[in-house]
């Protein structure tokens, strides 16, 4: 086997200083989104409703919800996503009851958080889109 330069060479030790630190952090951002339909499914739909809260001038109060909401639902996704690779590298290609277990309850999470966020959507936007949806429907 060739020895492999330190750039290519797999970190197995302890990061040394916060930019490497960082750096790591990042790529598990962009792992997440690369591997992760539903990931970016998700990170597309926020972007969405930043864009509308601004364009229907959110206050303060409005925003911090929707960014509470947001954040949950992207948050569940990461841990959604641990959950899925640490059962996947550890059962392999064997079937356990409990890693099925594992891997529901951790989509059942986001699948929560994603409801969650809707309420908080429906209550948030409520005001702006209804009239909307009025104008439409008394055509």
């Amino acid at each position: 086997m060739a020895l492999q330069d330190k750039e290519h060479t797999p970190q197995i030790e302890k990061n040394t200083n916060f930019l490497q630190a960082l750096g790591h952090a990042l790529e598990g951002i962009g792992q997440l989104l690369v591997r992760e339909r539903n990931m970016r499914f998700h990170f597309l739909a926020a972007i969405v409703v930043l864009i509308f809260g601004l364009k229907v001038g959110l206050g303060r109060s409005d925003w911090l919800w929707v960014t509470v909401a947001v954040f949950t639902v992207i948050m569940a996704e990461f841990v959604n996503t641990i959950v899925e690779s640490i059962v996947d590298l550890i059962v392999g290609d064997e079937y356990y009851t409990l890693a099925k277990v594992a891997k529901d309850v951790a989509a059942g999470a986001v699948l929560a958080a994603v409801g969650f966020a809707v309420i908080i959507g429906a209550l948030i936007f409520e005001p702006y889109v209804w009239p909307w949806i009025k104008m439409i429907l008394t055509r």
